[in-house]
Formats: C-alpha cells, sequence, structure tokens
C-alpha cells in the first residue's frame, strides 16, 4: 500500500490572499530596506507619500516596513501552510480601511491619474482582505 500525499487545493480564499501577500512585498521590503526611497517615490517615482507628508522620519517608514514585512510573512505562512485565513483576513481588512479612508480624505494636490492611482490601489487590500474572508466562512 502506497502512502498517498493529501492534494492542495487552492481556494479563493488563500488566492485572495496569496494577491495581497504578492502586491504588497514590494512597499514592505522599500519601506523596510530603502526607507528614503520609500519616501521620495513611492510608487514607480510618483511620490504618493512625500506629497502628503511634511516630514521625513526613516524610523517611521522602517517601523511601516517592518509592519508590512511581519504581516506578508503571516499571511504568507497561511496560505502555504492552509493554515485559517480569516484572522489573517480580518487584520488585512482592518488595515486596509484604515489606510483607504485616510487617503480617501487627503486626495487634494494630487493629479486626476494619480487619485486614480491611488484610490484604486488602496481599495485592492481590504477588498482582496473582505473576499477572503467571505470565502473562509466557513471555516472552523
Amino acid at each position: 500500500m502506497t502512502k498517498q500525499t493529501p492534494t492542495r487545493r487552492w481556494t479563493l480564499d488563500n488566492v485572495a490572499l496569496g494577491l495581497i501577500t504578492i502586491t504588497m512585498l514590494p512597499a514592505g521590503l522599500q519601506a523596510a530596506f530603502t526607507p528614503r526611497s520609500f519616501f521620495d517615490d513611492f510608487p514607480l517615482g510618483r511620490g504618493w507619500i512625500s506629497h502628503q507628508s511634511d516630514a521625513y522620519s526613516e524610523h517611521l517608514v522602517r517601523d511601516v516596513g517592518g509592519l508590512f514585512l511581519a504581516m506578508i510573512i503571516v499571511t504568507a505562512w497561511t496560505v502555504i501552510r492552509k493554515g485559517p485565513t480569516r484572522p489573517v483576513a480580518v487584520a488585512w481588512l482592518a488595515f486596509g480601511v484604515l489606510h483607504l479612508a485616510y487617503h480617501v480624505g487627503h486626495l487634494d494636490g494630487y493629479g486626476t491619474v494619480d487619485q486614480i492611482g491611488l484610490v484604486a490601489s488602496l481599495v485592492m487590500v481590504p477588498a482582496l482582505a473582505a473576499l477572503a474572508l467571505w470565502a473562509g466562512r466557513h471555516e472552523r
């Protein structure tokens, strides 16, 4: 009798959290390891952060990068190990909604393209987190 390896099944909640992991990784790495570049250039030279901030704080930016990376590690671990997705989804939902709410209230001074890009990119995390939460609703 041969031992069968369990089949890994990709579920919608795992896919949604995997997408959050992949899309947030560049920001986490940039903020943690090149904080000045993150402050001045994020994303892709657009300067969204420096546009809204009066002063650069290496400490604050590195802390944000560290927190992003910590969330990314927990999320990736959950996806890879097929762990409970709901707690991770709730954490990303809380972050994403608060992050989005702040930026939606501070769009002054951005051009139309940057306003659309900023809001669209920020909607992604809470939308995917809500999808993961809904898709994982039958977890025990």
